[in-house]
């Protein structure tokens, strides 16, 4: 794995070590168990959502500061439940002050965006990083647009792994325009990372068949932001592909 120049190795595993926090803290909430994050941290927040039409409520994160370093983390964990999949595949776009993007994901992060920009509101002036791993990457991205659009960070930094497409072509322009440093971090044999597919459209010659079973999708674009840090590890299951402690040890590797 190759860091680029501008790539804070020490950020990117404190990022990654965050995000395995915030999926123990969904475990201790299945199992009715206390959590609080682990670490020379002050919580800013907590990241609430019901990612169906009815409850539960499930935690998908955090905000917190380090009280070391004076650095802010909003962080967000992946795919847990069966609602979560449902979100996952909501492929159908909706509109964003930048363009367009995905269902789902938007569904979940419009429930979290106010506590977001509170909680790093209460840190004013501090460095924002916002990291986040798979379902977690993409509310991540969600997340930064929100504090550039809203204000309260206007340069954050973003640390994503194993993140999914969020949005449309005109979504990711804006981005990459207006967030200076978005780093996802990409393992090529994840198949999490390739989807939603970048297009649906068929070419003329494609079957008549073909075309009207894909009608209602072909206008369906998304586009990758920020820049890609990959690297190529296969552990036999789309599982162990896509696993956060594979990322966060590939990065501590490098």
């Amino acid at each position: 794995m190759f860091l680029p120049p501008g790539f804070d190795k020490t950020i990117a595993l404190e990022a990654a070590d965050l995000v395995l926090q915030a999926y123990q803290q969904y475990q201790a909430f299945i199992h009715g168990q206390a959590w609080t994050v682990t670490g020379n941290y002050q919580t800013l927040g907590l990241l609430l959502a019901r990612p169906g039409l009815l409850p539960p409520i499930e935690p998908f994160g955090f905000v917190v500061l380090n009280q070391a370093s004076g650095n802010v983390f909003v962080t967000f964990r992946g795919t847990q439940s069966a609602l979560d999949w449902l979100a996952d595949f909501s492929v159908p776009q909706v509109n964003h002050a930048w363009g367009k993007v995905e269902e789902g994901f938007n569904h979940i992060y419009s429930q979290c965006s106010g506590s977001v920009l509170a909680a790093v509101g209460r840190a004013s002036g501090k460095p924002v990083f916002i990291t986040g791993h798979s379902l977690g990457a993409a509310l991540a991205v969600l997340a930064t647009a929100d504090l550039v659009i809203a204000g309260n960070a206007p340069k954050p930094t973003m640390y994503s792994f194993a993140g999914p497409r969020v949005g449309d072509p005109a979504f990711a322009d804006k981005f990459n325009q207006l967030v200076p440093a978005p780093w996802r971090v990409v393992n090529s044999e994840d198949i999490v990372t390739t989807v939603p597919l970048a297009t649906l459209k068929l070419a003329p010659s494609d079957s008549m068949k073909i075309r009207m079973a894909f009608a209602l999708l072909q206008d369906l674009e998304y586009q990758h932001v920020g820049s890609s840090v990959p690297f190529t590890a296969h552990r036999g299951s789309i599982a162990g592909n896509h696993d956060m402690n594979l990322y966060r040890a590939t990065v501590a590797a490098a």
